[in-house]
């Protein structure tokens, strides 16, 4: 009807009616395309929230598989660390006539990580702050490029049992040497290399030598890895192993639950089977576990 009285009344009646309904038919087509709005290519208040509510709950499941995956990755890096020294000692061996490198090291018997007189640097790479068989990829990185001195042993972060002389009568009276691989009574029981305290220096300083009986934190085996620690054997086989099931269950010993760890656990061992354990290479050995 409004159209319609907008209609010029003009010539026939058959021409007016025409007219009106082609005028019509322009108006409501002029208003058709005035209310049709294309669809909006946003997102809704809602479906935003829906959106971050679903990447939050996978962030949730995803994150923790990530770390998982990259702990189990920096694990396996340390397991082939320690698999590399341990085939290291077997070369100095092969060279010695048997005999693995010095644990501890003075004057006379330069220790297992040095480069002079038969230590194990000829048979790897040097130590350095970046990447180091030396390390684990845990452990602290040293601060100095020092190469004499306590700084010779800079960043590593592996420690050599400290049972794995000839003998043991206390504290100077050690034989200057390592000991003979045809002593060991079960060399694929008994631990060779393993992971130990390192000290807040700029050096990163681990000690040589050390077990489970030492005063600690320094010497003491450490968990680096979801509560364990990884070892090299002395058949030169590595595994990851939980300290306590290392040591006779008629010791009580000690070692650090995880990475940054200063106080030692001190606590009976959990090992039950025959001796020896997997700290002493024969049975019996004197004053064990004195140190």
């Amino acid at each position: 009807m409004h159209g319609m009285m907008h209609c010029q009344i003009q010539g026939t009646s058959k021409s007016r009616t025409v007219g009106c309904v082609r005028q019509n038919v322009a108006v409501h087509a002029m208003r058709g395309r005035q209310t049709v709005r294309k669809p909006s290519s946003g997102f809704t208040l809602i479906e935003l929230l829906v959106v971050i509510a679903v990447i939050a709950i996978l962030a949730s499941i995803l994150f923790p598989v990530f770390s998982q995956a990259r702990g189990r990755a920096q694990q396996a890096r340390c397991l082939s660390n320690l698999k590399q020294l341990g085939l290291a000692c077997l070369m100095y061996a092969d060279d010695w006539r048997g005999v693995l490198p010095y644990p501890g090291g003075d004057t006379r018997a330069p220790a297992w990580d040095q480069d002079v007189n038969g230590g194990l640097d000829r048979y790897m790479t040097n130590k350095s702050a970046g990447d180091t068989v030396w390390r684990c990829p845990l452990g602290k990185k040293p601060t100095v490029t020092a190469t004499t001195g306590r700084g010779a042993s800079m960043g590593r972060s592996y420690c050599f049992n400290d049972y794995i002389r000839p003998y043991n009568q206390g504290r100077g009276n050690w034989p200057t040497r390592g000991m003979s691989t045809s002593q060991f009574q079960n060399a694929s029981r008994t631990i060779l290399i393993f992971e130990t305290f390192q000290d807040a220096t700029p050096e990163a300083y681990a000690f040589r030598n050390g077990s489970p009986h030492f005063s600690g934190p320094a010497g003491l085996p450490i968990c680096m890895h979801n509560g364990k620690m990884n070892v090299v054997f002395g058949d030169g086989h590595a595994a990851a192993v939980f300290p306590p099931d290392t040591w006779s269950s008629a010791y009580f010993g000690s070692y650090l639950p995880r990475p940054g760890s200063t106080r030692g656990t001190y606590v009976r061992g959990n090992y039950t089977g025959e001796m020896p354990d997997m700290w002493v290479p024969f049975w019996p050995y004197q004053n064990y576990p004195s140190q």
